[in-house]
């Protein structure tokens, strides 16, 4: 069954950040153009925006929804835009460009691996030795090797201002 796009902002049944045909113009804005999107049917990408915007609905953001019914992490009140001089919070009844520019060159990922698990981390990722005969395969400090959205630098570089975060939270201790 083909996937039909919701993009309604703060909508009760939206399932994507992005319509594909904004979608489709962002792609066509890099250079190079990607290949895999450009050849990829509107059902695969269709799917691949559902799927960004999941991924990235699922994260912490800074700020409130906007309403209960929502079903998407976007619109959100008290989101102050990073890229505003006077220091404004958005608009709860847009999405900001970050998160829309996201979802695409998440959802760009995901056409391109096709049917491979984006989430899952490449076989050959940081092997410093690998031995056929014997089978010794060496990685290099493999609890290095980024994971999730760090994987995918363009994303994180996009929404990471608007991320809650945990860094510097403090709690008290109180000793009876």
């Amino acid at each position: 069954m083909a996937v039909t796009i919701d993009a309604t902002v703060g909508g009760a049944s939206a399932n994507s950040f992005v319509l594909l045909a904004a979608a489709t113009t962002y792609a066509e804005g890099k250079f190079p153009a990607p290949s895999t999107w450009t050849s990829a049917s509107d059902d695969d990408k269709n799917r691949a925006l559902v799927s960004a915007t999941r991924w990235l609905s699922g994260l912490s953001w800074v700020g409130e929804r906007v309403d209960t019914t929502q079903v998407l992490s976007w619109p959100r009140q008290d989101a102050t835009n990073p890229d505003d001089p006077s220091g404004f919070d958005y608009s709860t009844t847009a999405l900001p460009t970050r998160v829309t520019d996201a979802t695409c060159e998440l959802a760009l990922a995901f056409v391109a691996a096709g049917t491979t698990d984006i989430a899952a981390l490449p076989s050959s990722d940081g092997i410093i030795r690998k031995t056929v005969d014997v089978l010794t395969t060496e990685y290099a400090a493999p609890y290095l090797r980024a994971k999730a959205l760090d994987r995918y630098p363009s994303v994180k570089r996009l929404i990471a201002p608007l991320l809650a975060s945990t860094r510097g939270a403090t709690s008290t201790v109180v000793r009876c």
